[in-house]
């Protein structure tokens, strides 16, 4: 997973989804081959869901930034911490910025977001923890590089 994943966070849940599954499917493994190649299997598809769904998020929070650059205007007025959280917000992954934005600016609780964004509520609560820890870092990393 780590190396499908590139990503040790992503590989970790992912992983822990694999056993999960394997776990709710075991009676249907019929012993016709390996049990590591079954378990191999269960993995791989759950990285391509993974993949798909991540690459459909990173589409629309694309779409979104898109009409936030479109309403540049509306910045123009707004202090200079406002705007390097919307440039930290940019850097996030855009599964993580669209939990956030889900859960923090709309105001959905961490089972609204899971349900809305497909995934299980465990690995929603990671992605908005990560993600909220990636933006302390940059706008700690923006506030020592304006003094």
């Amino acid at each position: 997973m780590r190396r499908l994943c590139k990503n040790d966070a992503n590989a970790d849940d992912l992983a822990q989804d694999t056993f999960v599954i394997a776990f709710k499917r075991l009676a249907q493994f019929n012993g016709s081959g390996s049990f590591g190649g079954w378990l191999l299997s269960i993995a791989y598809r759950c990285f391509l869901q993974h993949h798909r769904r991540n690459r459909y998020l990173k589409q629309l929070y694309q779409r979104f930034s898109n009409g936030l650059t479109e309403t540049s205007k509306v910045y123009a007025d707004q202090k200079a911490e406002y705007l390097d959280m919307e440039r930290a917000m940019a850097k996030l992954d855009a599964i993580q910025a669209a939990a956030i934005t889900l859960n923090l600016n709309l105001g959905y609780s961490h089972s609204e977001v899971s349900e809305i964004l497909a995934l299980p509520l465990g690995t929603t609560k990671s992605h908005i923890n990560r993600g909220l820890e990636r933006l302390r870092q940059y706008m700690n990393q923006s506030s020592s590089e304006n003094q």
